[in-house]
């Protein structure tokens, strides 16, 4: 198995764990396991800048990369701020976009497993000429 592969299973095993315990905590239960939701998250953002970075140095593009990099540092500081913001009757949004980060965070590393698993390095002089290869 390739290690973006491995990565793969990963992301989505901590990732599903961490739904369903946020499902638990939205639910009135497991308030106590909160540290290990925590730990999830962290474990689910190294996993996808990990991916990120094998799909780099497969592909040769960073746009996507440096994407990831960015929307994981977006989870953290969602993650560990989330509880200030919006306090009141209207949390729940603020859990839902809690939600829908994590999710996302789960769709964009399979996006990334298969620009790294399908991808090839371009030479940079055809990257950034504009050169069209398929003539060649």
């Amino acid at each position: 198995m390739k290690t973006i592969q491995l990565l793969l299973v990963f992301l989505r095993a901590f990732g599903g764990a961490a739904l369903l315990l946020g499902l638990s905590f939205w639910l009135g239960y497991a308030r106590s396991l909160t540290q290990l939701h925590i730990r999830l998250g962290i474990a689910l953002v190294l996993c996808l800048w990990a991916m990120s970075l094998i799909a780099w140095w497969k592909t040769g593009r960073i746009g996507r990369s440096a994407f990831a990099v960015l929307y994981g540092l977006t989870i953290v500081f969602f993650g560990v701020m989330h509880a200030a913001i919006l306090p009141g009757a209207f949390h729940w949004v603020v859990q839902l976009v809690h939600l829908a980060l994590g999710a996302g965070a789960v769709v964009f590393g399979g996006q990334l497993a298969a620009a790294a698993l399908g991808g090839r390095r371009e030479p940079a002089l055809a990257r950034g000429a504009g050169l069209d290869r398929s003539r060649a």
